[in-house]
């Protein structure tokens, strides 16, 4: 695929591009071949799966330790977690 760099459409379109650099490190090269909106919407959908993946974690994490019993579950997680 042979697209032309786009020039930067405005500040909100560098702004996306370094909210991505700092969510994914070092593709600056594949990062400025997005557009404003493909930027946009790259960054909306990479947050979107992470605050999943946390959430399907968390409820991992409680669905193992409910197999302990209930006077062991809050030590267990102090130790594993520090809450």
């Amino acid at each position: 695929m042979n697209r032309a760099r786009p020039q930067a459409d405005s500040a909100s379109a560098h702004d996306h591009r370094s909210a991505l650099r700092a969510e994914l490190g070092g593709i600056d090269d594949v990062l400025e071949l997005l557009t404003q909106e493909e930027a946009e919407q790259l960054l909306t959908l990479l947050r979107q799966a992470r605050i999943a993946q946390r959430r399907s974690l968390d409820r991992a994490i409680d669905d193992a330790l409910q197999i302990l019993p209930r006077l062991i579950r809050i030590p267990a997680r102090s130790i594993l977690f520090g809450k």
